[in-house]
C-alpha cells in the first residue's frame, strides 16, 4: 500500500512537471482548431478562448487520480457548470476595464531603439473602437485629438491602423497635461517614452503617474527642463 501511494506521488508529480508543456500544445491546437472554424472570430476573443481552456484542461488534467475519479461525477452537469462559467466570464469582460488598466504598468526602454515596437514596451493599447466601447471616447473625437497632437497615438505589430495608450485617459478624455507633452516632441512616440520613464526631476517618478496623481505643474516643469537642456 505505501509502494501504490509513493508511485501515485511520483506519477504526480510528472503530471505537474508536464503541465506547462501539455498547456502549451492545447493553446496552440485548440487557437487552430477555433481559427478553422470561424476565421471571422476576434484574433484576440480566439487567443483569450484559447488560453483559457488550456489553462483549465491542462489544471485538471494534472489533478491526483482520486481528484479524476471525484470529476466523473460531474458529468450531468457539465453544461451547466460550463454555462455559468461562460457567462461569469462575460460578465466581467464587459466590466470597467479603467481599474484593470491601471494595475498593468508600462516600463520605457532605456533608449528609444526604432526598431523596438510599441507593443513591447507601451503597455495596454487599443483602437478607436475598443476605446469608444469602454470609454466612451467617439472615434470622431478620437480622431480629431490625433489630428490637433492631443493625445498620443502609436504605430504597432498588431495593428494596421495606429493605437492608443490606455494610461493617458481618464474620464472619458486625456490626463491634463498630455497635449502639452505630444507637443513638445517630435512625434508622440517619444512623448509616451518620455511619460513612461522614470524622472529624477520628479523624484524618480514616471511622469504618466504624476499626472494620474493630479500633479500636472510638476510636470510640466519637469518637461520644460528636460526640452532645455536638449
Amino acid at each position: 500500500m505505501a509502494d501504490a501511494r509513493k508511485f501515485s506521488r511520483a506519477r504526480h508529480r510528472i503530471k505537474i512537471n508536464r503541465r506547462e508543456a501539455v498547456e502549451a500544445t492545447l493553446r496552440s491546437t485548440i487557437h487552430r482548431a477555433l481559427r478553422e472554424q470561424d476565421p471571422t472570430a476576434a484574433p484576440g476573443a480566439v487567443d483569450v478562448i484559447s488560453e483559457l481552456t488550456a489553462v483549465i484542461a491542462s489544471q485538471l488534467l494534472s489533478q491526483t487520480q482520486s481528484t479524476h475519479r471525484a470529476l466523473k461525477t460531474l458529468g450531468d452537469d457539465i453544461v451547466e457548470y460550463g454555462t455559468e462559467f461562460v457567462e461569469q466570464i462575460v460578465r466581467d469582460s464587459k466590466k470597467d476595464v479603467r481599474a484593470r488598466i491601471k494595475k498593468i504598468s508600462a516600463v520605457a526602454p532605456p533608449s528609444l531603439n526604432p526598431l523596438l515596437v510599441a507593443d513591447d514596451w507601451a503597455g495596454p493599447v487599443a483602437g478607436p473602437t475598443m476605446i469608444e466601447r469602454y470609454f466612451g471616447i467617439p472615434r470622431s473625437t478620437l480622431y480629431r485629438w490625433q489630428k490637433r497632437n492631443e493625445v498620443v497615438w502609436l504605430n504597432t505589430r498588431t495593428s494596421k491602423k495606429p493605437v492608443f495608450p490606455l494610461r493617458q485617459f481618464v474620464d472619458g478624455r486625456p490626463e491634463n497635461g498630455i497635449a502639452e507633452v505630444v507637443q513638445s516632441f517630435t512625434d508622440a512616440r517619444a512623448a509616451w517614452h518620455w511619460l513612461l520613464k522614470p524622472n529624477p526631476l520628479i523624484e524618480h517618478c514616471a511622469p504618466i503617474e504624476k499626472l494620474s496623481a493630479g500633479e500636472t505643474s510638476l510636470v510640466m516643469n519637469a518637461l520644460k527642463r528636460d526640452k532645455a537642456d536638449d
